[in-house]
């Protein structure tokens, strides 16, 4: 019988509620103070896009020369690569390169499962500029 009395309450919320257009409330006003910059790490396309960076001893050889190895997403594209890390970093790149590394079937006991693959990116950069990670 509670779920029915649920089934009312929201009944009754709608009722009380009146017609659709005036369920929608109006957006805030914002004021003129408030002013929006994108920092470092706050791009809406990056965020999707690169995962994380990948940080090994290879990889850190590779950054020497001014390479990058980055974890992305497995749908993304070269130049949507190129473009989030332009936005994300601030640099220019001048090459992005894609490996998809397969998933690897891995053994517990008598089970047998799998660890998912991926698709990673190496970025080049132009020469000059450099990419920190902390």
């Amino acid at each position: 019988m509670k779920l029915l009395d649920l089934f009312r309450k929201k009944e009754e919320r709608k009722k009380l509620e009146g017609p659709a257009e005036a369920r929608k409330k109006a957006p805030a006003p914002s004021s003129g103070a408030e002013t929006e910059t994108k920092n470092l790490g706050e791009s809406e396309v990056a965020s999707v896009v690169l995962q994380k960076p990948r940080v090994t001893e290879k990889s850190s050889k590779m950054s020497e020369r001014g390479v990058y190895v980055f974890r992305v997403a497995g749908r993304s594209r070269k130049p949507e690569i190129k473009k989030a890390v332009e936005e994300l970093y601030k640099v220019k790149v001048e090459k992005v390169n894609i490996v998809s590394v397969p998933f690897r079937l891995r053994r517990v006991g008598r089970k047998i499962g799998r660890r998912p693959g991926y698709k990673k990116a190496s970025v080049r950069l132009v020469s000059g500029h450099k990419i920190e990670f902390i």
